[in-house]
């Protein structure tokens, strides 16, 4: 009995981490979801910070629970020499292509690396409002990527949001 019973648990386990793990892509229960996505560069920041670093953001929304989750990317991200770490990633808005916005969320982070990558999210404490969520959808969001020397943003992305 004691064969048949340990047999069963094994089988459940299996089974149960097989379910944890089977899914691959990210789906919301009953809200609508948007891929965001925005390539930043020196020539969007207004004004213009003559870098030639580059960054860019992949991410997801769920309407459901408000979270954005997101992958930022950069290349060449140092202006010179000491390094110049990244201290934050900044979203403003509403602001359409070569406008400034009003200053929306940090997300502070610190990275030494000239090129790389970070996961980072908005929900909870820093959860977008009504608002917000109204701007980053409609495409008038975009994100600057902050160094110790470039506090107010280096390079410059507007974010674009489609809705899956």
């Amino acid at each position: 009995m004691k064969n048949i019973i340990f047999k069963f648990l094994m089988l459940c386990a299996v089974l149960n981490l097989w379910a944890c793990t089977k899914g691959k892509e990210l789906v919301s229960l009953n809200g609508a979801t948007y891929t965001v996505t925005g390539a930043a560069d020196a020539t969007q920041m207004v004004p213009t910070t003559g870098v030639s670093a580059t960054g860019n953001f992949n991410g997801w929304y769920d309407e459901q629970v408000n979270v954005l989750t997101f992958t930022l990317s950069w290349t060449d991200i140092f202006t010179g020499t000491p390094a110049d770490p990244i201290t934050s990633v900044k979203f403003y808005g509403p602001a359409p292509v070569g406008t400034n916005g009003a200053l929306i969320k940090t997300v502070s982070f610190s990275n030494g690396n000239a090129s790389g990558s970070v996961n980072l999210g908005l929900g909870g404490y820093a959860e977008l409002s009504a608002t917000e969520k109204n701007t980053l959808l409609t495409g008038n969001c975009y994100y600057q990527i902050c160094t110790q020397k470039f506090p107010q943003g280096l390079i410059r992305g507007q974010l674009k949001s489609v809705k899956n």
